[in-house]
């Protein structure tokens, strides 16, 4: 195993949900004593042992400046128990601190307390903004960036009920809706917003993408041109990437080089134009480009981006691997640094990819949890599932995180392990009950492994109604009535599912399911149409192969 790995020390999973404890049990000592031994533990990276000790320090202390180092503590180090358990002592001694709520706040949300959280989120509301507008937009930025994006979606949906006549409130909704990848919520919400405040050029557009996402892509399009007629040159640049979305690139270019030529927005119109060239393997261009780009700093992230992207489907694997090394902030940061894993790796370097990301993980020690996952898949789509699962084990033996856990079950399902798979999962979905993804991946393997069938349907059942839009659970639900022989209404089901996705492992259950009912044209038809699609989808090429001409 690498050296690596032990970066994995430096942090715990900024979602992972674990029971919130009335109290730490605490060892003997007085306050002083406790924080003393807790920055003896920091020193020496124990994470869960500083933190403990602060909680147990704050509970035998007024020491407002005590509680809220161990809050501090605790939550850069994503120990977020003792976070929560310092944060209500903070809030305790010092009633009226907005900081104090905020992580009280954050921390029940990202330990899936929703209930908990809402309650804090509206006090915030209540108290710590001049007005209930601003307030809305503060929060919309603090819940934009959890993990735990249904579960935000729900506390802004509980705090706008409280403002049903505020645009502002709706619009937040809906953005946190589309987060949430619920579509019609997150209509329904900016619909309302626009009704409040029909001038509001931000519903407008969150209406735009809520379309998009339902897949009514035509009336999207319409209303995004509406927009774009205008002299807001954001829309416009919205409107073009919309048109790009939908393969409808000479449109898109001819916005982009309008922009350019006008000296407006030129680095998106760049970008934009870069993009077309790169989906056309114009690279020569493409690259002139993107160097053009990279004279301002702030295009840094994503002008590296795409030039390893050049590079590799240009087949140059060498210099992909340097460009995406070098990006280590932004969101494209995981991706990068899994994709030049994985090419080095190709290039026979495996020692040198595992140093490296040694070096990035050292320097960004909050992107473990999601690095370690995707090269977790990596390593199984190339083969090396047992690597992969000795580096989720060794993982998950440095910090208990949930997220990897699950990846974990995720694997383990792939490689055909499955009580080893639904014991992760298991233990997931009882710290996270009202988890929509949690609940449908146990739902599914249980039914799909023919291992406990109806409570599969249950579970999947009770992340239906967390996510009613989400094709994979309406796939879950449609196969979990077809395997209790409910063949009609499980073809309904995954009717949906299918026109709501053209996925091709729906392809293969609805495809199953019309066969079982005796219809074979139907079925070979719909399993036609998806492998033009997706050639290489070994679900939809194992339901083929059951049923051959």
């Amino acid at each position: 195993m690498s050296n690596w790995l032990r970066c994995l020390a430096l942090v715990l999973s900024a979602s992972a949900a674990v029971p919130v404890v009335a109290a730490p049990h605490c060892p003997a000592g007085d306050a002083y004593d406790l924080a003393a031994s807790a920055e003896r533990a920091l020193a020496r990276a124990e994470w869960p042992s500083a933190a403990r000790q602060y909680a147990c320090a704050t509970l035998r202390s007024d020491d407002v400046a005590l509680a809220e180092r161990a809050t501090r503590t605790a939550y850069e180090n994503y120990q977020l128990v003792y976070a929560v358990s310092g944060a209500r002592r903070w809030l305790e001694l010092a009633p009226g601190s907005e900081v104090a709520r905020r992580y009280l706040a954050t921390g029940l949300l990202r330990l899936y307390d929703d209930d908990a959280a809402s309650q804090q989120f509206a006090a915030l509301l209540n108290t710590s903004y001049q007005d209930r507008a601003s307030g809305y937009a503060a929060l919309l930025g603090i819940l934009a960036e959890e993990r735990n994006e249904t579960g935000a979606a729900r506390v802004m949906e509980r705090l706008a009920a409280s403002d049903p006549e505020l645009a502002e409130a709706q619009y937040a909704l809906s953005v946190l809706w589309q987060r949430a990848e619920d579509g019609k919520r997150a209509l329904a919400a900016a619909r309302r917003a626009i009704e409040l405040n029909p001038a509001w050029r931000m519903a407008a557009l969150a209406e735009v993408r809520a379309l998009s996402m339902i897949g009514r892509h035509e009336e999207a399009i319409e209303k995004s041109a509406a927009l774009a007629a205008g002299d807001d040159v954001f829309s416009r640049i919205s409107h073009a990437w919309l048109l790009l979305g939908n393969r409808r690139r000479a449109e898109a270019t001819a916005i982009f080089e309008e922009l350019q030529r006008s000296g407006t927005a030129v680095s998106d119109a760049q970008e934009g134009l870069g993009v077309i060239a790169l989906d056309e393997r114009r690279f020569d261009q493409a690259t002139r480009i993107f160097n053009e780009l990279s004279h301002d700093p702030q295009n840094t992230e994503t002008v590296l981006w795409y030039l390893g992207r050049i590079a590799e489907e240009s087949g140059n694997a060498a210099l992909a691997v340097r460009h995406y090394q070098r990006i280590n902030s932004g969101s494209r940061a995981v991706a990068a640094q899994t994709r030049a894993f994985r090419l080095q790796r190709e290039l026979g370097a495996p020692e040198r990819a595992e140093l490296q990301l040694d070096e990035f993980l050292a320097t960004v020690p909050a992107s473990t949890r999601d690095v370690i996952s995707s090269i977790g898949s990596s390593l199984v789509e190339d083969g090396k599932g047992e690597q992969a699962v000795a580096l989720l084990d060794r993982a998950l033996t440095l910090m208990p995180d949930d997220d990897l856990r699950l990846a974990r079950g995720f694997l383990m399902e792939r490689l055909g392990r499955f009580s080893e798979a639904v014991a992760d999962m298991r233990t997931v979905a009882a710290r996270r009950p009202n988890d929509p993804v949690t609940l449908n991946a146990l739902g599914y393997t249980l039914v799909d492994r023919s291992i406990a069938i109806e409570e599969g349907q249950r579970l999947i059942g009770r992340a239906l109604e967390a996510k009613p839009d989400s094709f994979a659970i309406q796939d879950s639900m449609g196969w979990a009535l077809v395997r209790l022989g409910r063949l009609d209404e499980g073809r309904t089901w995954l009717e949906q599912a299918w026109d709501n996705s053209q996925d091709p492992e729906v392809a293969a259950h609805l495809g199953e399911t019309l066969w079982l009912q005796g219809r074979t044209d139907d079925a070979r038809r719909i399993w036609d149409e998806a492998l033009a699609e997706n050639p290489e989808s070994t679900p939809l090429m194992r339901a083929i192969e059951r049923h051959p001409r």
